[in-house]
């Protein structure tokens, strides 16, 4: 199957539709319109056989203070697609509060969270559940209820995490595009856990910068996020997991090194090491211009072989990143994956 997708939408070097900033009674406010239209060259494997889908999608921002040291964010997103009724949805990304002290910091809602340095694939971010329905980008998060207290110290930072429910990964429908041979039955959806989605689950990470270097390891305990297909059912099935986790970066001039390691355990899994290593050199100022262009290579590892659940068990990203250092921050990431 070979699919194009164009995408119209803020910073992501093709046209800005709409995006509005205000601040009304206090109330700081953004707001973004995108259209999408994909173009499938290949017919497809199963029902879903429509060589064009046109979709649109709009999300928000909106900021509030409260008192001297809290405010509250609130993200909804909404998608509406020509075809697939799984793919049209509304969500809150984010709906915090969130209160600021010298040394802490507490937030309580649903929330969104990113641990990792590597651009292939992260394999140390395991808070929030992907919205698989936006695409293949594993930045396209559902909102994770949470409480996350965080704890600055002079040698770095300890954050901690209870997760109090759990949601469920996004799938296409009967007709979507793209999506595997089969559409995934969400109605059969099965746990490990007798708590099912309202198992509370936990996580800690701890950070801290060494001269060049920046650490982070983290501990996390609860229900996976990359849930199991039922061939019987085509249902997901989420497991129990504990997962342990470090990723570095190296930063020297013009060089960025880059690692990533979680080692997952459970019952219901083979207990196995995924990885991610890498680098990025950047040349600045292509031609006398504002212009950045660096090169990216990223080897991704995992030790079940090819009885892993995902595509990449010993596989290599080569790509080139373009940084315009304009005012939008425009930049794109070009690559591929042998």
């Amino acid at each position: 199957m070979n699919a194009t997708n164009l995408k119209i939408r803020n910073a992501t070097a093709a046209l800005l539709l709409m995006q509005t900033g205000a601040i009304h009674a206090e109330w700081d406010t953004r707001a973004e319109l995108s259209f999408q239209a994909q173009v499938f060259t290949d017919s497809a494997l199963h029902s879903a056989d429509q060589s064009f889908n046109a979709s649109i999608a709009g999300s928000a921002e909106f900021y509030h203070p409260v008192g001297d040291s809290g405010d509250i964010t609130i993200s909804p997103f909404f998608r509406v697609d020509q075809h697939d009724e799984q793919r049209t949805h509304v969500d809150f990304r984010e709906f915090l509060y969130r209160y600021s002290a010298d040394n802490w910091e507490i937030k309580a809602g649903l929330g969104k969270v990113f641990w990792g340095v590597a651009e292939s694939s992260n394999v140390v971010d395991i808070i929030n559940q992907r919205d698989a329905v936006e695409g293949l980008d594993a930045e396209n998060k559902l909102g994770q209820p949470m409480i996350n207290l965080l704890l600055l110290r002079d040698w770095g930072e300890v954050s901690l995490f209870v997760l109090p429910g759990f949601r469920e990964r996004t799938f296409a429908g009967s007709d979507g595009r793209p999506r595997g041979f089969f559409a995934v039955d969400t109605d059969n959806t099965t746990y490990e856990s007798n708590d099912e989605d309202q198992h509370i689950d936990i996580a800690a990470r701890v950070s801290k910068s060494v001269d060049e270097w920046d650490v982070g390891v983290h501990a996390f305990r609860g229900t996976s996020r990359e849930p199991q297909i039922n061939f019987d059912t085509l249902g997901p099935h989420y497991v129990q997991i504990t997962q342990f986790g470090i990723d570095i970066q190296g930063t020297f001039e013009s060089w960025l090194l880059k690692a990533e390691a979680a080692y997952q355990i459970g019952d219901q899994i083979d207990n196995h090491i995924k990885t991610v290593t890498g680098f990025e050199y950047s040349f600045y100022g292509i031609a006398q211009s504002d212009t950045d262009i660096g090169i990216v290579a990223e080897w991704l590892f995992d030790g079940r072989g090819l009885e892993a659940d995902q595509p990449f068990q010993s596989d290599l990203l080569l790509g080139l990143r373009f940084a315009l250092n304009d005012e939008q921050s425009s930049e794109a990431l070009v690559s591929s994956i042998f």
